[in-house]
């Protein structure tokens, strides 16, 4: 990232509302592709609004079955949201490489920055165990373990690391 104020202002905005957000209504997936769509302004709110729908299935693992996490999942989605510039209905394999290599990007850079890219391994790694949020004592438990500053910061950082790539790609930092 270039040294724009602007820009780094920004970014430090979908982060800190990215993980309020987090904290406030759960739902990682939803949190992060909020934040980042409402900052970037990547789509109107009727939009946002049916995205939004579709990520709360996606957090916990994809339901709470402990695979993918929805943080990276949400910023996958506001990627494509953020940089798909063509008629989705359509075929683009042209338009579609940048959007696809930011959205690895992502991925990689995730699995770095939190040891896994599923909710399971990034919550056994940084809590020693997952937790089965379905169950009222384990939830109870994850707050105790900080469970929930651990995806506030998950949510935080991957929003912020996804408008990074959309601002990049826009030639906007």
């Amino acid at each position: 990232m270039t040294g724009n104020a602007d820009g780094e202002a920004l970014l430090r905005r979908v982060e800190t509302e990215a993980a309020q957000l987090q904290r406030e209504l759960h739902a990682c997936a939803r949190c992060t592709l909020y934040a980042v769509g409402r900052s970037l302004r990547l789509a109107d709110d009727d939009c946002l609004e049916v995205a939004l729908k579709t990520a709360i299935p996606l957090s916990g693992g994809i339901a709470g079955t402990r695979n993918q996490c929805g943080a990276l999942i949400g910023g996958v989605m506001a990627i494509g949201l953020g940089m798909v510039q063509y008629d989705a209905r359509t075929a683009n394999p042209e338009a579609r490489k940048p959007v696809m290599a930011s959205a690895k990007k992502l991925y990689r850079w995730f699995e770095r920055e939190f040891g896994h890219a599923d909710c399971y391994d990034i919550r056994e790694i940084h809590l020693g165990r997952f937790f089965d949020m379905a169950d009222p004592e384990e939830t109870r438990k994850f707050e105790a373990a900080g469970g929930y500053e651990l995806c506030a910061g998950v949510v935080g950082k991957t929003a912020r690391k996804a408008a990074e790539f959309i601002l990049e790609a826009r030639q906007c930092l």
